[in-house]
């Protein structure tokens, strides 16, 4: 069954199963923790091997099917309307501040899907001690469990952002022994909604790079420029919180630091050729 508290930013679901059948569930955010079993993941089209303490990072786009060579035990971590609106002031009382960032990353980077999210065994074994915390107190429901839980996953999300942003897609190691671009790719993900931070300038002196080296090799590794990926990056941000949220075309302009509502509207309209309220009516119907 599911945590239902009014102010939680998401649900658990614990499963535990012979034959997979596709959870009835909206369209969320998800990560799924394997806590014992063994099979095969089918994730968009790639299979993936499971088993005994994988993770995967999920998104509402996502399309898989768990195809289970032994009974398997499930952890569903699930992360309602992106949890970014309905968590804000939360996080802020407890000092979470960058969570909804976090958690934001780790669900837009698809190099997640594959289960290998840890970049050091320490790291691995602390997210594990984490895991095994909020099924414990998730099933055993002692006095202030709900805080807890919301705690070690909010900590949780900080660990496995930091593992991400270390892990090198296989494409970019050939070229980039240093992790120069997926550090770059990491820095903007981080700060796309600081516009202060995404100026060229800023990255290359955080980079300790000429602004002119920055350009070429970010276009040369990615085959756009940093302008552009950054455009494309937050208009994806966007067509996520009009498919998987209520938020308001002013509230989503507000978070992502967009100057007003028109200014969104009509870049989004330029890139997209289809205005922000039209393309959630779309997806309605």
């Amino acid at each position: 069954m599911y945590t239902k508290g009014k102010k939680q930013p998401f649900d658990l679901f614990l499963l535990e199963t012979d034959t997979w059948k596709n959870p009835s569930t909206p369209h969320v955010f998800e990560l799924v923790y394997l806590i014992s079993g063994m099979g095969k993941v089918l994730i968009n089209g790639n299979t993936h091997d499971y088993y005994e303490g994988k993770i995967f990072l999920l998104s509402p786009e996502d399309k898989y099917t768990f195809k289970l060579q032994s009974r398997t035990n499930f952890l569903f971590i699930r992360f309602n309307d992106l949890s970014f609106s309905q968590f804000k002031n939360e996080v802020e009382e407890l000092e979470f501040c960058d969570w909804t960032k976090k958690a934001q990353y780790l669900f837009n980077n698809l190099h997640a899907k594959a289960g290998c999210v840890y970049r050091n065994s320490e790291d691995e074994q602390f997210g594990k001690a984490l895991l095994s915390a909020i099924i414990r107190e998730y099933q055993q429901k002692e006095a202030g469990y709900l805080l807890v839980i919301r705690q070690s996953v909010s900590t949780l999300v900080n660990i496995l952002a930091r593992n991400i942003s270390l892990t090198e897609p296989p494409k970019l190691r050939k070229k980039t022994p240093k992790n120069d671009i997926i550090q770059i790719v990491a820095y903007l993900q981080q700060h796309i909604a600081e516009p202060e931070y995404l100026r060229i300038k800023a990255i290359a002196a955080h980079f300790h790079f000429s602004p002119n080296y920055l350009g070429e090799l970010f276009r040369e590794r990615t085959g756009e420029s940093i302008q552009d990926y950054v455009i494309n990056y937050r208009l994806k941000l966007v067509e996520t919180r009009l498919a998987h949220s209520n938020m308001r075309i002013s509230e989503i302009a507000e978070e992502l630091n967009f100057t007003d509502e028109s200014y969104l509207s009509r870049l989004f309209k330029k890139h997209r050729g289809i205005t922000p309220g039209a393309y959630r009516k779309q997806l309605i119907k």
